[in-house]
């Protein structure tokens, strides 16, 4: 009998255990890698997570590519060992690095021209951008891609998405030569095909017909491949939504989240079936503000004014959503940055500052809205939301340092918030000129080195201490032990 009651009790103390850490971990008090120090500690500014819960944390602490710790400043800097680097934010605004869920940054380079892929990605980095999606990867620039993430020099997350055709060429099943999401290493994946549809409201050509359309998808769903559409005028979504219905026969969306980009015209029944069929939309947060008002196809855009860029109507129907800039086709534009996407979402005032229409002001977002699209909607979209898109232990440390805190900047300034660091996986990969607010724990001989131009960076011990170290800054950095 006693032997039963000490086995019992025992059970009861195990399982208190267990439901502690469990809760430890939930809170982000407690990770794997308790034993070794974190290699960075953030805090001291405004910490947005983008999780339901907690919205906002006091500091977070990383170990090599994520985030081990989220919570109460006092018990992450707690955590700091003698080679720990401390990021003061002194009051700046730290976020989950945004995502371009629709872009050519590196395939339609030419047309900023930019001649080489690394010089794409120091700008990408610079501009807020973690992670990207190349919507039209062929033989070649997968090629490229694969070559430069075997010699280390894509710095930022791809997903590649390859196309069935173009216009009227069709491109036939060389896609089935790879996996649906097939990883190459955690930099680069191909995460779906692509399908055009048609071109633009200038041009309501349809390149399928519904039968050909089916037939296409149907395949490339059994095959389970993600797929992306090409769909800019409403008689083209028509067609993709019964090749879909088709596709799905009844099942969610959520298995294979298919997806349609742009959608600049779009009808009441359509968004509502959308929404019964959890089809995700991907529209651009950079299209149909108030530049476009000078493009010579604006008068036809103008008449179909009530079915144009209902990006908040979208999102009102519970549509799953996210955001992109389709860069470089910004229609005169080549500010990549995020937060002029974010800024044109929200205000629906392009580059030029001319004053939006009172249909397009009737479809801006909330910040946290346009936000959310960039950052943990978009991760969704490619399937990823349990390894990036937010704030959250156990997730990549892929982070942006803002000069300000977007929630609370007048909406007008949104657009002139700047990039001060970009972090993709623990790694430093931008920081901006000029600037003097990182800090580095400086116990022992740990240093941080950021290679590049000559800066001066603020430097915190664990004890607070504080004195000014002259660095070399680079766009890349490490810890040199």
């Amino acid at each position: 009998m006693r032997q039963r009651q000490l086995l019992i009790a025992t059970s009861v103390v195990l399982a208190l255990l267990l439901a502690s850490l469990l809760y430890l971990t939930s809170q982000g008090f407690w990770n794997e890698t308790t034993d070794s120090p974190p290699d960075f500690i953030i805090h001291n500014g405004d910490i947005l997570t983008m999780e339901q819960s907690p919205a906002q944390v006091e500091a977070l602490a990383i170990r090599g590519e994520y985030i081990v710790a989220a919570g109460d400043e006092n018990d992450i800097l707690a955590m700091a060992g003698s080679n720990t680097q401390v990021i003061d934010l002194e009051g700046r605004t730290l976020l989950p690095g945004f995502i371009d869920a629709h872009s050519h940054h590196i395939g339609d380079r030419n047309y900023v021209n930019q001649s080489t892929p690394e010089e794409v990605i120091e700008s990408v980095l610079s501009s807020g951008w973690t992670s990207i999606s190349e919507l039209f990867v062929n033989q070649d620039r997968l090629d490229e891609l694969i070559t430069l993430d075997q010699q280390d020099d894509l710095r930022i997350r791809v997903n590649a998405y390859l196309p069935l055709n173009y216009g009227l060429d069709m491109f036939g099943d060389w896609y089935q030569a790879y996996q649906p999401g097939q990883e190459y290493s955690s930099k680069l994946r191909i995460a779906g095909v692509k399908i055009f549809m048609d071109n633009w409201y200038t041009n309501w050509v349809q390149f399928f017909s519904q039968t050909d359309l089916d037939s296409l998808v149907q395949q490339a769903h059994e095959d389970g491949f993600q797929i992306a559409f090409h769909s800019v005028t409403d008689n083209a979504t028509d067609i993709v939504l019964n090749a879909l219905e088709s596709a799905l026969d009844g099942q969610s969306n959520q298995l294979y989240r298919h997806r349609i980009e742009h959608l600049v015209l779009l009808r009441d029944d359509q968004i509502q079936r959308m929404a019964d069929l959890g089809i995700i939309a991907s529209f651009q947060l950079t299209w149909i503000n108030s530049d476009w008002k000078l493009a010579s196809s604006y008068p036809i855009l103008q008449n179909y004014s009530h079915l144009a860029g209902r990006w908040s109507d979208i999102l009102e129907a519970g549509i799953p959503s996210q955001g992109s800039t389709d860069f470089p086709w910004l229609l005169g534009q080549t500010n990549r940055s995020a937060m002029y996407a974010v800024s044109s979402a929200v205000t629906r005032v392009g580059g030029l500052g001319l004053i939006p229409t009172d249909w397009m002001l009737n479809q801006t977002l909330s910040v946290e809205q346009a936000l959310r699209l960039l950052t943990i909607d978009a991760a969704y979209g490619t399937f990823q939301e349990d390894i990036k898109g937010s704030i959250k232990v156990g997730k990549f440390a892929d982070l942006v340092i803002l000069s300000d805190n977007p929630l609370t900047v007048p909406e007008n300034t949104l657009g002139d918030l700047e990039v001060l660091m970009t972090m993709v996986g623990g790694v430093v990969e931008y920081t901006a000129p000029e600037q003097q607010f990182l800090s580095a724990g400086c116990v022992g001989t740990s240093s941080l080195t950021i290679e590049g131009t000559h800066q001066s960076f603020k430097m915190e011990t664990v004890d607070q201490a504080r004195f000014e170290l002259s660095l070399l800054v680079f766009p890349r950095a490490k810890v040199l032990k």
